[in-house]
């Protein structure tokens, strides 16, 4: 009995958990909060004012369609409203039948003359369904009037009528990816609950549920940075970066490619439009004291960014037509320095009246034309051409499935999981291979550095690429006796370092050191216990897969050739090397940079810098380790090891495997510091995360793993 009653409390919380899903995710049930799309009114020119209508004799009648779901209200404006009305006004929502959906009442006492005026309604309209709206008044003392104005200001969802009327959704209270984390978090505990009705398979289905919750629980701080008040970085990290997939994501919406031939093929870019280069995606039209989104607020000219795409459009003789249908052509244009680095253009029309963008809309909705009468682009986008692309040709191919408004954050979840899934591995297989504590500790620190976090979810970095090779060097050493695994490791080696290359070289030193830091521990702890066999195989396994990797790397340095040189790849190893590497690694040709250009000052300064330098810089760090833990104990938390490493070996109870972790993944650190110390002079604000490649995770263990040791020692002592 007691165990039917078990069983039927599991059935229902498995009901309770799927209908929670599916409010969750497919209907998108929660909502919360009225948002009223109220605009400033006084932006509204003089003559754009009409008629008023007087609710005296007769109801007035509009049409809307709500654009979103969740119409849940109206802000309505009102004339005629002494502080002593009274009466009520009653806005009532019919169907194109004819049937009431819904009526709301106004006491005419509250609303001020003037003034947007809230009011709320309860009951679901459709989108995109065309309903009436009746304005009607009871008992009234003062008859209040509507206003009418011209159509440029009318609301989308306005249909007919020309009065001054604003709309109110409900917003969702979770977004796509949030929901669709948590539906993933309530398809674990579903199949943990699954478990206890099949006894057979709940030891599979809980290992299937915990890792869900472990690569959901890392994904969400990669998203909302849950873990770190003091990371504030994290919102607009490397956005700069970020831009150059965004943008080709962007040009492809706005139907252009790459103007210049030699560009063709690339699949990272920066675009530019009116508002400037796609560097970060706060970017916004100026508004100040003299312009109001890039609108004058004095004279008939708009304010827009001086770059590659502007330079080409904004010329006098062209035109401008804006979202509202009204044409001005360009008359005189002129340059405004901003800052050393940034200039806008100045763009006289010929209009005697100022703009506004409550009329005329958005800069980023206005159409140039030229003298001829032909439509320009509307943006720009040009090649980076550092590298090969891959990234942006996948996210731009996947982006077209998405809507527009989700694109980025879509893409952004998918880096997360891909980045949270590749680190569960990685800490499952040490779970196997070492111990639990270990793989605790490599977890909490994947999950709580704040260097780890903020590349996490980024388009450009896909960090996911740059642990798949330590991944498999990890398969690869846990496996070693079996060949098949030892030859799917070489071959996964060969793919990982191919398409991380593909999409950038940055930190590739790091990461095929990571590939064989495992392999090289093992084959130290052969040649300390003399296991000539072992030893040999893992010699071979080291390079084996290390010629993989530098092939899969070579690979990729001659696809990017080919387009480099244009079909020539000696030509285009030859440019890469010259316009590339050595820029990021020893120093290129001095003479290439001038002085003058602020830019260069930085770039020039890493050429003369050495390597020891640039070494000191990356001791002392400049964020928390991991939330919690102070940065300014870094250069503690890697000496106290040593001092333990020397304290074992005058008790002769030296522990190899640690002293090996430590050497090999400090090595595997310092590598890019070291090979790429011009790129890490400069990438100051990012290249700490290189400490996270396994040598930071050992430190702590070593530390730990001692502190347990000791605390077990006590409890002994203790007990007997």
């Amino acid at each position: 009995m007691r165990l039917k009653n078990k069983r039927t409390g599991i059935i229902i919380l498995i009901v309770l958990c799927v209908l929670m899903a599916i409010l969750i995710g497919p209907m998108d049930y929660f909502r919360h909060g009225h948002y009223y799309e109220e605009y400033d009114f006084t932006q509204i020119a003089e003559e754009d004012w009409k008629d008023q209508i007087s609710l005296e004799n007769e109801a007035y009648e509009m049409e809307f369609s709500p654009i979103k779901y969740y119409l849940n209200g109206f802000s309505i404006f009102l004339y005629n409203q002494p502080e002593d009305n009274e009466g009520s006004l009653v806005l009532t929502i019919t169907d194109e039948k004819g049937k009431v959906i819904d009526s709301t009442k106004v006491d005419l006492s509250k609303p001020q003359a003037g003034k947007w005026y809230k009011t709320y309604i309860d009951s679901n309209l459709k989108k995109d369904k065309v309903y009436k709206l009746q304005f009607t008044v009871h008992d009234c003392k003062y008859y209040p009037y509507l206003q009418n104005v011209d159509d440029d200001y009318l609301p989308e969802e306005t249909q007919s009528g020309s009065i001054l009327i604003a709309y109110s959704y409900a917003q969702p209270t979770f977004t796509f990816q949030e929901r669709s984390m948590i539906v993933l978090l309530i398809l674990a505990l579903i199949l943990m609950l699954i478990g206890g009705l099949i006894p057979e398979r709940k030891k599979i289905l809980n290992s299937i549920a915990i890792v869900i919750f472990l690569t959901l629980n890392l994904s969400w701080n990669y998203m909302h940075n849950s873990m770190d008040n003091a990371n504030t970085s994290f919102d607009t990290y490397q956005h700069d970066s970020e831009g150059l997939t965004s943008s080709v994501i962007y040009a492809e919406e706005d139907g252009i490619y790459f103007s210049d031939a030699e560009e063709r093929g690339y699949g990272l870019g920066r675009y530019y439009d009116l508002k400037g280069a796609m560097t970060s995606y706060n970017l916004e039209y100026t508004t100040d004291e003299d312009w109001n989104q890039g609108y004058s607020r004095t004279i008939g000219a708009i304010f827009v960014s001086k770059n590659p795409y502007s330079e080409e459009v904004i010329k006098e003789g062209n035109s401008i037509k804006f979202s509202n249908g009204e044409m001005f052509q360009i008359t005189n244009v002129e340059e405004r320095k901003i800052n050393e680095t940034t200039w806008n253009y100045i763009v006289y029309l010929n209009t005697e009246f100022t703009l506004s963008p409550l009329k005329y809309g958005s800069l980023d909705n206005a159409e140039i034309y030229n003298s001829n009468g032909d439509r320009l682009s509307r943006s720009k986008v040009t090649a980076y051409a550092s590298q090969y692309g891959l990234q942006g040709k996948i996210f731009r191919h996947l982006a077209r499935y998405m809507e527009t408004e989700n694109e980025i954050s879509n893409l952004n979840l998918i880096c997360s999981i891909l980045t949270a899934s590749i680190f569960v591995l990685i800490v499952f297989i040490i779970s196997q291979k070492y111990n639990k504590l270990m793989a605790g500790v490599y977890y909490v620190t994947f999950w709580l550095s704040p260097w780890i976090v903020n590349f996490a979810r980024n388009t450009y970095w896909v960090e996911f690429t740059w642990f798949i090779p330590m991944l498999i060097g990890l398969l690869c050493s846990w496996k070693i006796n079996r060949k098949e695994c030892r030859l799917l490791s070489y071959f996964l080696a060969y793919i990982s370092v191919l398409v991380k290359s593909l999409c950038g070289y940055e930190y590739i030193s790091v990461i095929m050191m990571a590939l064989i830091a495992f392999l090289i521990v093992d084959l130290i702890i052969s040649g300390v216990t003399k296991n000539k066999e072992m030893g040999v195989l893992q010699f071979k396994a080291i390079v084996i897969i290390g010629v993989a990797a530098l092939a899969g790397f070579m690979t990729a340095i001659c696809i990017h050739a080919s387009l480099k040189g244009q079909g020539n790849i000696l030509e285009g190893i030859s440019e890469i090397i010259e316009k590339d590497v050595l820029r990021r690694t020893t120093g290129a040709d001095y003479n290439d940079y001038e002085i003058s250009d602020i830019d260069n000052i930085w770039v020039i300064n890493s050429f003369n810098a050495s390597v020891w330098a640039v070494y000191n810089v990356y001791f002392k760090f400049s964020t928390e380790i991991i939330t919690g833990i102070p940065g300014n104990l870094f250069p503690l938390t890697c000496i106290i090891p040593l001092i333990l490493f020397v304290g074992d070996y005058y008790k002769k109870k030296v522990v190899v495997e640690h002293i090996a972790m430590y050497v090999a993944f400090f090595l595997t650190s310092i590598s890019w510091f070291c090979l790429a110390k011009a790129h890490s002079y400069v990438h100051i604000h990012m290249n700490y995360v290189l400490w996270y490649f396994g040598f930071i995770q050992t430190c702590f263990y070593v530390i730990v793993d001692r502190i347990v040791k000791i605390h077990k020692k006590n409890n002994m002592e203790k007990s007997e």
